[in-house]
């Protein structure tokens, strides 16, 4: 009788886990072409290379917080990211500006989820006045500093090219003895970053993968980890 009582509640969670996983793939393409459109600008031919942050010269630019910082761009954003991270770490942040609202939209998106994922920031340096801090937290419930020693943690970024800013952020977390469950960008644009942090032995994957020419694919070796105890789907 209690495994027949019992067949409801495992179909039932069957179905919220098919459902979940379409929302994923529903999400991920809405914001792949939300990104593409949004936040790729590319060069003509006679116009100059742009500069990026790693020093190298690109035909195109991927400026994600035209998407990030847009209603529909951070609730996909925060539910695509949650759903990586959820029951594998207790905080998500990385190197300001980019990761701070990636890791926003995620630990708003995980309060409307009852599953709380707690965030921070990195400053590219440490502030000159108050408290002289390098990074930004929030609070734990625990009474802890976040970044305490064994915390499970996600460090993000939203755009990995050479990989040196989000290494800064690494090197932080990992100075403060955390256990790095997920390293996860945006958009990768296949410039040597993600195979660096791979050599590092680090967990690495990214949403999306830049072409040279400015085109995004999602990608294929994304690993999908719904959660069936959701209390809402989008």
């Amino acid at each position: 009788m209690s495994q027949l009582a019992n067949m409801p509640e495992a179909q039932s969670a069957v179905r919220l886990e098919e459902t979940a996983l379409r929302d994923i793939d529903r999400h991920l393409c809405e914001l792949c072409a939300l990104v593409q459109s949004r936040s790729i600008v590319k060069k003509a031919l006679e116009e100059p290379d742009f500069v990026l942050t790693s020093g190298a010269h690109s035909r195109f630019y991927c400026d994600t917080k035209k998407v990030t910082l847009s209603p529909e761009g951070a609730r996909m954003t925060g539910e695509i990211f949650f759903s990586l991270i959820d029951g594998e770490a207790q905080a998500v942040g990385g190197l300001i500006l980019g990761a701070a609202f990636i890791a926003t939209a995620v630990a708003l998106v995980s309060s409307q989820h009852d599953h709380p994922i707690y965030a921070f920031t990195v400053r590219d340096e440490p502030k000159s006045h108050g408290t002289k801090e390098v990074m930004a937290q929030s609070y734990h419930p625990d009474g802890q500093e976040l970044l305490c020693p064994g915390r499970r943690v996600a460090v993000v970024d939203d755009v990995v090219t050479k990989g040196g800013s989000i290494l800064k952020a690494i090197d932080e977390v990992e100075k403060r003895h955390c256990e790095i469950t997920a390293v996860i960008a945006l958009v990768d644009r296949g410039e040597g970053g993600g195979a660096a942090l791979l050599r590092r032995g680090l967990p690495y994957f990214a949403l999306f993968n830049a072409d040279s020419n400015g085109n995004l694919t999602i990608n294929e070796d994304l690993p999908v980890r719904p959660r069936v105890h959701r209390v809402h789907t989008a």
